[in-house]
């Protein structure tokens, strides 16, 4: 057996919650979590924002506000830079393009998200900036040329075959029947709908999918974060784990119920 196979994977997570929760999910000692870099937009990527973010916010966590600088700064590729060499696994999935960005009179943008909206020192700053939407075809434009970047700057790191995007749809239902429920105003088939045009481009380019279809996928109650569509049942982990160990040759990777 190789040092490689011994050891627990190396993982870099660029997303949100199902990663996370995914990592999250595995059993102790067969993870390495290398960096999490979250609440980032791939359009925000090598874009600098910074003389509109404020000098002092009001945020919750040093976590939330360290995720909003590197994002108004535009800090994804030097961090991918910085840790590309020592991982194996870039484990992405596209949760936090669900609110679109924030566009700016100057042309540079901010991701929107569920933290950044909530940050009284920023609404003025958002108040005089575009919104475009996701799930548009302008956001999807621009996004789509945004990740013409990111592949070639994923080869030029020879992070490209190591990457790993998870298209888990939003659930539907929860595990008790019941609808799941809206998130910043949209249900789980109107996201799943704006998300498709995203994974069918990213498949179109040759990155490795985790794909689990809608029927399988149940929101839970009890999950740790909270009911939302995207806050799921362990036996969707569970399969995340399964196909990344078993697909995707991710040795070494076990849930906590194996």
């Amino acid at each position: 057996m190789s040092e490689s196979e011994r050891r627990a994977p190396r993982v870099l997570v660029y997303g949100s919650c199902v990663a996370r929760d995914t990592v999250e999910f595995a059993a102790d000692d067969t993870v390495d979590l290398r960096g999490y870099i979250a609440r980032q937009s791939l359009i925000s990527a090598g874009n600098d924002a910074s003389t509109h973010l404020p000098e002092h916010m009001t945020v919750s966590s040093k976590f939330q506000e360290r995720m909003i600088r590197a994002d108004f700064s535009g800090g994804l590729f030097s961090r991918l830079e910085t840790l590309a060499a020592d991982v194996d696994v870039l484990l992405w999935d596209l949760a936090d393009e669900r609110h679109g960005i924030y566009r700016f009179a100057d042309g540079t943008v901010a991701t929107r998200s569920i933290d950044t909206i909530r940050i009284p020192e920023l609404e003025e700053r958002f108040a005089e900036a575009e919104h475009v939407e996701f799930g548009t075809d302008e956001h999807f434009a621009i996004w789509s040329a945004h990740l013409a970047d990111f592949v070639q700057r994923l080869r030029a790191l020879d992070l490209f075959e190591r990457t790993v995007v998870l298209e888990v749809p939003w659930a539907v239902l929860t595990t008790e029947g019941k609808p799941s429920p809206w998130s910043m105003g949209v249900r789980a088939a109107e996201a799943n709908k704006r998300y498709r045009p995203y994974y069918d481009h990213l498949r179109a380019l040759g990155f490795r999918m985790v794909e689990l279809p809608e029927e399988v996928v149940l929101a839970d109650p009890e999950h740790k974060w909270g009911l939302a569509p995207f806050h799921y049942t362990p036996a969707v982990y569970c399969e995340v784990l399964r196909q990344l160990r078993e697909v995707h040759g991710v040795a070494g990777l076990e849930d906590a119920g194996a």
